[in-house]
């Protein structure tokens, strides 16, 4: 089932001390939402009602007022992992704290929050401003950060990214920017027999999966130009939304 599945995305980053979560946070980068919940602890979403208010026809003195949204604030904290050079293993983490130190719209990331695993509770979906601040974990050699998304002003409410006819959903690829010969690892739902495969138009060199691993497929980058290469899977049911890639030569 595509709830299951892609519940099963929520992978940390080889490491880290992060803990399993029922809800999925994904922030955009690179044009996508990606998934980043496997890193992250204390994971929470808190709304705030934005109402105004009405006339209450008949009942003058007694105030009225309507619900037109939510505002909402999404913490957690994230521990960092380095790698042998003292480089910050996580792919996201590192533009976040970037953004956070920015101002307007550098300020702003695109986030999504929802249930992992029934698509009937539906999902939010908004622009966020960041706070991160340190944090110490007790550990001499580890540290991290607590994260504040707070929305610019109200979020909307959207379809669950897990619901779906059954047709795969790409939740991130890496390693970014590979090249003609290389692998790239596909990971989202319904993945698991993908029967087709293009990159940039083109159709992948092979398709393998890992044993153990239904959540990720493997293609192998044909050869082609640098740059955008849109990535397509499909299986019995259909083909996914393109994913957002470059590639390089």
């Amino acid at each position: 089932m595509a709830d299951s599945t892609f519940y099963d995305t929520t992978v940390q980053t080889a490491g880290t001390l992060a803990l399993a979560h029922e809800k999925i946070l994904r922030l955009k980068r690179n044009g996508n939402f990606e998934n980043v919940t496997g890193d992250t602890n204390n994971l929470a979403g808190v709304p705030t009602a934005v109402s105004v208010t009405r006339e209450n026809y008949g009942n003058k003195g007694l105030p009225s007022v309507n619900k037109i949204g939510d505002s909402w604030v999404i913490s957690f904290d994230c521990e960092a992992i380095r790698d042998d050079t003292g480089a910050i293993a996580q792919p996201w983490l590192v533009p976040l704290i970037n953004i956070a130190k920015g101002k307007g719209a550098g300020n702003k990331i695109d986030a999504q929050l929802f249930d992992a695993k029934d698509p009937a509770l539906g999902a939010i979906e908004g622009t966020f401003t960041v706070e991160v601040v340190d944090f110490a974990t007790g550990f001499a050699d580890k540290g991290g950060y607590k994260v504040t998304l707070t929305s610019d002003g109200v979020v909307r409410q959207v379809t669950s990214p897990i619901a779906g006819s059954g047709a795969p959903l790409i939740a991130s690829a890496l390693p970014l920017n590979a090249v003609a010969s290389a692998n790239v690892y596909v990971r989202g739902s319904n993945v698991g027999a993908i029967t087709a495969a293009t990159i940039g138009g083109v159709a992948a060199t092979s398709i393998s999966q890992i044993p153990g691993e239904p959540n990720i497929v493997v293609l192998e980058v044909p050869a082609g130009s640098v740059g955008s290469a849109p990535i397509i899977v499909t299986n019995a049911v259909g083909a996914s939304t393109a994913y957002a890639y470059t590639r390089g030569a």
